[in-house]
């Protein structure tokens, strides 16, 4: 009985540590994402920033729209 106990003890701790890697490890894969998001907008706002500005206006109306228009 107390074999069987360990058995399942070690079990969950052997999951538990496989969850917190890929926790880890899409953390990091997320982070790596956002900073590259980040750096191609930096890029696309000094070389167009009148196509960015109008893209974000634009954004922003359809968004204000879609959230005033609920009755």
């Amino acid at each position: 009985m107390a074999k069987d106990r360990s058995r399942v003890e070690d079990i969950a701790d052997d999951m538990r540590d496989r969850a917190e890697e890929a926790l880890e490890r899409a953390q990091a894969a997320v982070e790596d994402g956002f900073d590259e998001a980040h750096r191609y907008l930096k890029r696309q706002w000094r070389e167009r920033p009148v196509a960015v500005a109008a893209a974000a206006l634009g954004a922003g109306v359809i968004i204000g729209l879609l959230i005033g228009s609920r009755r």
